[in-house]
């Protein structure tokens, strides 16, 4: 079975260069805020608009960027759209950008229709192109939100759906903005998907 296939099931486990094979395994198990000792430079990704347009992290130089990871055949990462489609109109204007990245194999079309079922209006449409994200950048699970640093850099990464459009996000990304550290103790609460979105 290849690390694509592991991912679609949820049970990919992340890649030997992010963190060592234990870590790994109590990564697959675990939620929440992950804060990194350093900063990860991140990999090149082909992100695009739904007009096929290069719409990746470079349009978002020098500004700190929410990268939200999910899947329309993922239900909670689709429970946690509409608090991310909130957030964007809250945070944007302190300078924070807010991503949400689909990885659906069809591409655009997933990420459209997922909007429109959902009313999302606030958030741009964005996919991998080439559908490697979730493997070059050793997403264990699905949804997996990175904080992305002024300088393109990862700083921290929350693993299952979180509560953003709540104050605990904003203080967190508040302290991202300020280039302050952040603590797990900053992490928003986990969001719990009450019926199927």
């Amino acid at each position: 079975m290849n690390r694509r296939r592991l991912l679609l099931t949820g049970l990919a486990t992340l890649g030997a260069s992010t963190l060592s094979p234990v870590a790994a395994q109590a990564a697959k198990a675990q939620q929440g805020l992950f804060v990194h000792a350093e900063p990860r430079p991140l990999p090149a990704l082909d992100i695009r608009d739904n007009e096929g347009r290069p719409a990746g992290l470079d349009g978002f130089r020098g500004r700190p960027v929410l990268m939200n990871l999910w899947a329309s055949w993922c239900l909670p990462c689709v429970a946690e759209l509409p608090a991310l489609d909130r957030l964007k109109p809250q945070i944007e204007p302190e300078g924070v950008a807010v991503m949400a990245l689909c990885l659906d194999r069809s591409g655009a079309v997933g990420a459209v229709n997922t909007y429109a079922r959902l009313g999302i209006g606030n958030l741009a449409v964005h996919v991998d192109y080439e559908r490697k994200a979730g493997e070059v950048l050793g997403v264990p699970v699905l949804p997996t939100t990175l904080l992305v640093d002024a300088a393109g850099r990862e700083v921290a990464r929350f693993v299952g759906p979180a509560a953003w459009d709540g104050a605990e996000a904003m203080t967190l990304l508040r302290a991202l903005k300020a280039g302050k550290p952040l603590d797990p103790s900053m992490a928003p609460p986990l969001a719990k998907p009450k019926t199927n979105p």
